[in-house]
């Protein structure tokens, strides 16, 4: 307990004096909104084929296969709250701490939970299109047709997709601009939840440390970085967060 609460007096003071910040993060920042993550020993693809289900290949090969393992995490996705995690970090973004949010998730949970600068690398589960006209709806729209339907349809005849980057898919080249171009600011980089397995994403913060940005990691399991970064944390996100948060006001670093 001891070493933790030093730990966070290091990080507070990092992040105090390295404002703003960016904050990547991964499925392991939503995981207390209910949200299983992915790659962790009981995560969602030690389950299931993530190339059978969840990229462009399947979608086109297979939709009703496809459409039988999305409209589950759909509906799940926009059931699920910001945790206090989420709710944190907008708080630090309003006090000046947080530059950006970079984020491999696609729940939308970050805007939710106050952060207005969220970058999403791999879109978000808010909306759908349709792959021949184009023709935009909400994901509640496209989960009253899954309630009817194996396969969503557009009246075009088309198949409507979920706006997410599947597997097979290049990442939007907005957001990665905006993201690399993050990466050079010198900004101390807040790594929280993320295994940092998927390229090119988990490049990011790398990149960031050539150009000299400080590093903390926030994650339950090794990443390929630790060795690098200035603090690493095997606790839980919303813990360490919330302590965060208190050390920052008890030292005075929010007037």
């Amino acid at each position: 307990m001891q070493e933790f609460r030093q730990k966070i007096k290091v990080f507070a003071k990092l992040l105090f004096e390295n404002k703003p910040s960016v904050v990547f993060t991964g499925a392991g920042m939503s995981t207390a909104s209910g949200i299983p993550d992915f790659r962790s020993k009981d995560g969602l693809w030690s389950k299931v084929d993530p190339f059978k289900v969840a990229s462009i290949e399947a979608l086109e090969r297979d939709p009703a296969t496809f459409y039988e393992f999305y409209k589950k995490r759909l509906a799940m996705l926009l059931d699920a709250e910001p945790n206090e995690g989420h709710k944190i970090l907008g708080r630090l973004e309003r006090a000046g701490f947080i530059q950006a949010i970079i984020t491999q998730n696609i729940d939308g949970l970050h805007q939710k939970g106050g952060s207005s600068k969220v970058i999403e690398l791999h879109g978000n589960m808010n909306q759908a299109h349709c792959m021949r006209c184009g023709k935009a709806i909400s994901s509640t729209e496209l989960l009253n047709i899954l309630d009817k339907e194996k396969i969503p349809y557009c009246e075009c005849g088309g198949i409507f997709k979920v706006d997410v980057v599947l597997f097979g898919e290049p990442l939007p080249e907005r957001a990665i601009t905006e993201a690399i171009n993050l990466t050079r600011g010198g900004y101390l980089w807040i790594v929280l939840g993320s295994s940092l397995l998927v390229m090119p994403a988990a490049d990011l913060p790398r990149q960031a440390l050539l150009h000299g940005s400080p590093l903390v990691i926030v994650n339950r399991d090794p990443t390929y970085l630790d060795e690098y970064a200035d603090i690493v944390f095997r606790e839980d996100i919303v813990s360490v967060l919330k302590a965060l948060e208190e050390e920052i006001y008890a030292q005075g670093y929010i007037p």
